[in-house]
């Protein structure tokens, strides 16, 4: 692949736009890490990959957190956003379909061993539920969202709404408020039913499990109602680009955390797993939040530099 004068002033475009996304507008806290935050680059970075490719996407998101780095803790998690941008951009560039997705796969299989490979992680093996969703998605979509995103428009309204069948809605909102329940009431339960370590166990599977279920079920039922098409592509691409961003940065924090979270350092591995359980729904809402955004951007400026002729497929 050659190089063009347009790839390069695309790429130091939108390492500019990183770099003022993290710089001038204000982050989301960290939990845990005092003087952290979770930049809004982060719904960029999925972008700078499907317009520009996996390999420009990622140096321009990389140099763009690095420019803005002010400590080493965000030297490394710059290479967050420039794994988002990396597997967005293998899942979405049809003349990378045969591989793409499935490079995009291992990174995601590889950071979650990665998860699994700390007793943190194995102390709480529910966490990444998320990331399990992402690396799904993958592996039943595959060439799928690069041949949708490929086609580059939108269904009309008509042809894309089918008849709206609300049972997988119902059955998933039941799911989600019994999952929350379970959640919530956690303490209660636990000392109704005893505290047995296996009795804990059990009651964090099923709220867990409940929650996961009732969310496919509700997507589930969300995608059969619309004709999956270019905007589905462009949203799964983005999710799972942020979903591995985010297990990078879940890992990284986990290396340093003596240094970002020294309040942190000589607590047991079960005070620390206890946290990030904590603040899954948290998670849950930052990824879905940053995912509409990277959509709603994407559906709108992918068609439009393609009409202008800005970028185009490599071959």
């Amino acid at each position: 692949m050659k190089i063009s004068a347009r790839d390069v002033a695309l790429t130091a475009t939108f390492a500019a736009l990183s770099w003022i996304a993290c710089k001038f507008i204000p982050g989301i806290p960290i939990i845990g890490a005092e003087g952290s935050k979770i930049s809004w680059d982060v719904s960029l970075a999925p972008i700078y990959g499907i317009i520009i490719g996996p390999y420009l996407g990622f140096l321009a998101a990389l140099i763009g957190g690095l420019v803005a780095a002010g400590s080493l803790f965000t030297v490394l998690t710059s290479f967050c956003t420039g794994i988002s941008a990396f597997v967005a951009g293998m899942l979405t560039d049809k003349t990378r379909k045969s591989y793409g997705w499935t490079l995009s796969a291992a990174i995601i299989a590889l950071l979650l061993a990665g998860w699994y490979s700390t007793e943190i992680g194995r102390t709480a093996p529910f966490y990444p539920v998320l990331h399990i969703a992402g690396l799904l998605i993958v592996l039943f979509a595959r060439g799928w969202i690069s041949e949708k995103i490929a086609e580059g428009k939108t269904e009309g309204k008509s042809a894309s709404l089918r008849e709206l069948n609300v049972r997988p809605f119902a059955f998933g909102i039941t799911l989600l408020l019994a999952g929350s329940v379970v959640y919530v009431r956690y303490e209660a339960l636990l000392k109704f039913l005893g505290s047995a370590e296996m009795v804990g166990g059990a009651l964090a599977f099923i709220a867990y499990a409940l929650l996961f279920v009732g969310i496919l079920s509700i997507v589930y039922g969300f995608f059969n109602w619309i004709k999956p098409g270019f905007v589905t592509a462009i949203a799964l691409a983005c999710y799972c680009s942020i979903i591995a961003d985010h297990m990078l940065g879940n890992l990284i924090f986990l290396g340093m955390i003596d240094v970002v979270a020294p309040a942190l350092k000589d607590a047991p591995s079960e005070v620390v797993a206890g946290i990030f359980m904590a603040v899954l729904p948290v998670s849950i809402s930052e990824r879905v939040l940053f995912t509409a955004i990277s959509t709603v951007i994407a559906v709108a400026l992918l068609p439009i530099l393609r009409k202008a002729g800005i970028i185009h497929q490599k071959q």
